[in-house]
């Protein structure tokens, strides 16, 4: 009966959407977009694995190994630095939304974590 049930849940519409949500900000995981407050935010692929992975576990610190391995793959051979020029341009998108928070914060010597807004 149960697995009946878990079946006929999965085919009802809308079942199988995954969605991450931290007071105004919003992931579609499934759409593959982001808004804050329902307007669209327009960003790049590594840009949208960055926000997806960092509002999967707020206030887990990543370091960029982490964010690498789970944002391009293991097979990445770029130079690590390249984090930080894509959470530099995450956050200048967030913050024209969002201003004066700290959504995206770094933790000295070790990576990034999220920090959850405030609506």
């Amino acid at each position: 009966m149960a697995r009946a049930k878990a079946v006929l849940r999965r085919t009802q519409p809308g079942a199988l959407e995954e969605k991450l949500i931290a007071g105004p900000i919003t992931v579609d995981i499934t759409r593959h977009c982001a808004t804050i407050h329902g307007a669209e935010l327009p960003l790049t692929p590594s840009e949208f694995g960055l926000l997806k992975v960092l509002m999967a576990r707020p206030g887990r610190v990543y370091t960029r190994g982490d964010l690498i391995s789970r944002v391009q793959g293991y097979n990445f051979e770029g130079y690590d630095r390249t984090i930080d020029s894509h959470i530099k341009n995450l956050r200048r998108k967030i913050s024209t939304s969002l201003p004066d928070q700290k959504i995206i914060r770094t933790i000295y010597g070790v990576g990034y974590t999220f920090n959850p807004p405030q609506s």
